[in-house]
């Protein structure tokens, strides 16, 4: 008896002592649940207090990539990136900014840059003067930013008579106080140094009288959305059917002037005839240019339609096609235009500063196209102290853009009469401006002399597409011109018996669709080389007959995934070594680019011959991307470059001359 007593108390412990641990170490799946939940929540907890405090800091810091709401109050971002940037979350609507990839140039953006077309001028003509009270662009009565001084700069007394140059206005410069579910009115450049504002009554030599007397160097740039329309009220054609699709007068004019001001760019609506057809039409939905847009030296501009998530584009129906009379492509690009919030005012209520409207038309994605160049040219001048040429932001807008293939029924490849080289897509634009500040010869502008040829060479390292795209502004023709080029360069991208031509449009017929070929109409021209891409290839620049003056500026953008270089000894080099220095001599600085894709380097130190340490430079970690050195305030002569590679360290040679 005493043994089974003693045996059961053994057995209680030992059941005790299993309930007691074992309550502990295996829970429930219940159990298991609500510890989970419960750790769920104190780590949901702690990192919004943690965001929460991030939060605070920035609005007490008053960080400038806060957003303000119309009152001037700072917006509680929704989150904070692990960079420290603030983050709002935005619903799927309509909004030009969007539509270009004008996000990836802001602070927030895809780039690390923060652009807002800072130090740049622009002249708006339109339907009389913008009106500057409106709160899209003063911020409403508690507002105390920065306003953009909007100038009336016309002689006359100012004079507000149409809604539509405030609405133009606002898709560049607005604060984007209207935000909803269906819009994001937020302008593409809103802290523009100046605007001009002027009625369309005298443009063609207001824009000369701004440029020549006011000597201001920051007036590169001016939109125009209105022109000619094809019929009247009674659909009858307004103008002789050889003048639609004309050299005009006012074009020669405009080309004129841009050519005695490089840096200055035209950029204008291609109009909105595009369902329009007349009886001397050639072919139905084509030859519906008129006025200025036939002109050369401009950016003529067309519309592209989306989806409310400001993606999938078409060519817009409304928008009008060239292609010139002499078979140019236009228009050039294409922006956002069809359904976008835009501030308005109102005749029935003109003292009223918040009237809004959903507006279509190429007169909306002008302004898109030229605040994308105030954009452009802003990084340009940050990271190359000047201006792009008007040229050099043509041919690069068009390097860059997006192929809009899908025009009705139709699935169209390349250039066309109605979308030009596609839609505006700022994120690639900016991205070749950055890495022309880091590797030469990306953004070359150059001096072309009668008889001369140019050539640089491009060693491809990769698979993908070499692009090349030249433009120049091309002395003015006469009136009527049947052929408008003056001087006619030409572009060729040439690899052993292989010559690779530029789009060009069919002369003997009217058609949408460009093809390759010999280019003696338009003055930019534009090669993609993608099918099996490998080796070497020598990129010419020449010209037919003479050229007026006895030499002409050209702008060309090269890109591709390889190196671009001005010499065949340097092409030589890229074959015999890990790195290539370029240019070398080199004068004010020299790029370092990795050629081996398996030899990232970081460290730089430019030595003297005696082995004295002259300048390094570092980047924060091993990797391929090139780095340019600085060497504009050193002595000429020749000095050893020391490359740190993980396997070791790199000597070469460099001269400075």
């Amino acid at each position: 008896m005493k043994k089974k007593l003693a045996f059961f108390g053994i057995l209680l412990f030992f059941v005790s002592c299993v309930s007691l641990t074992g309550g502990s170490t295996t829970p429930t799946p219940q159990e298991k649940k609500a510890q989970q939940k419960q750790a769920l929540k104190d780590r949901l907890q702690r990192t919004m207090s943690e965001q929460n405090h991030v939060i605070d800091s920035l609005i007490a810091a008053k960080d400038s990539r806060l957003k303000k709401d119309k009152n001037g109050k700072y917006i509680r971002p929704n989150w904070v990136s692990n960079s420290g940037t603030p983050l709002y979350y935005s619903t799927n609507k309509r909004s030009s900014r969007k539509a270009i990839k004008a996000d990836a140039l802001a602070p927030t953006g895809t780039l690390g840059l923060s652009l807002n077309g800072d130090g740049i001028h622009i002249g708006i003509w339109d339907a009389g003067h913008i009106f500057a009270a409106h709160d899209e662009f003063t911020g409403g009565t508690n507002f105390n930013g920065y306003q953009v001084p909007i100038e009336i700069a016309d002689s006359t007394a100012a004079n507000i008579w149409h809604g539509h140059p405030t609405s133009v206005a606002s898709i560049i410069l607005a604060k984007g106080i209207l935000e909803n579910d269906n819009f994001d009115i937020s302008g593409i450049a809103p802290q523009l140094a100046k605007v001009y504002s002027y009625d369309w009554h005298r443009d063609v030599y207001e824009i000369f009288e701004q440029l020549q007397t006011n000597n201001n160097t920051d007036f590169i740039l001016s939109n125009h959305s209105y022109g000619i329309p094809l019929l009247d009220e009674n659909n009858s054609l307004l103008l002789e059917s050889e003048e639609i699709g004309g050299y005009s007068l006012w074009s020669s004019f405009i080309d004129q002037i841009a050519f005695a001001y490089p840096n200055y760019l035209h950029v204008l609506a291609a109009g909105n005839d595009g369902y329009k057809s007349y009886p001397s039409q050639a072919v139905a939905g084509l030859d519906q240019l008129t006025g200025s847009t036939t002109a050369k030296n401009v950016l003529t501009v067309g519309s592209f339609s989306m989806n409310n998530n400001s993606e999938n584009f078409t060519a817009t129906g409304f928008s009008s096609a060239g292609p010139t009379n002499d078979f140019r492509i236009k228009p050039e690009i294409c922006a956002a235009g069809q359904n976008l919030g835009a501030a308005i005012w109102d005749k029935n209520n003109p003292e009223a500063t918040n009237n809004y409207e959903a507006s279509s038309g190429t007169s909306f994605a002008s302004p898109g196209a030229a605040a994308a160049v105030a954009l452009l040219q802003q990084l340009y001048k940050q990271t190359h102290n000047g201006y792009m040429r008007g040229a050099t932001v043509k041919a690069l807008l068009c390097h860059t853009a997006d192929d809009i293939s899908q025009w009705g029924d139709l699935d169209i490849t390349g250039p066309d009469t109605k979308t030009g080289y596609g839609a505006i897509n700022m994120e690639k634009a900016a991205a070749l401006i950055q890495k022309d500040a880091d590797e030469s010869n990306t953004i070359v502008e150059f001096e072309l002399n009668e008889r001369e040829t140019k050539t640089l060479y491009f060693q491809s390292l990769n698979q993908g597409t070499l692009t090349a795209t030249l433009s120049w502004y091309d002395p003015q023709a006469e009136e009527n011109a049947t052929n408008t080029l003056v001087n006619d360069l030409d572009l060729r991208i040439i690899q052993n018996n292989t010559t690779y031509f530029p789009w060009k449009l069919p002369t003997d017929v009217q058609q949408t669709v460009a093809v390759l070929g010999d280019n003696s109409a338009d003055n930019l021209e534009h090669i993609n080389i993608s099918e099996n891409l490998g080796g070497a290839y020598k990129i010419e620049i020449s010209h037919k007959g003479t050229l007026i003056n006895r030499s002409q500026d050209f702008s060309l953008i090269l890109s591709g995934p390889g190196l671009v270089v001005t010499n065949e000894e340097s092409l030589t080099e890229i074959s015999k070594n890990n790195f290539l220095l370029a240019p070398m001599p080199a004068e004010a600085y020299f790029t370092v680019t990795a050629v081996n894709n398996k030899l990232p380097f970081r460290g730089l130190r430019l030595l003297s011959i005696s082995g004295s340490e002259v300048k390094r430079t570092t980047k924060d970690v091993f990797s391929l991307s090139s780095l340019r050195f600085d060497v504009s305030y050193l002595a000429s002569g020749r000095y050893i470059l020391e490359i740190e590679t993980p396997s070791g360290n790199i000597f070469k040679h460099v001269l400075i001359r």
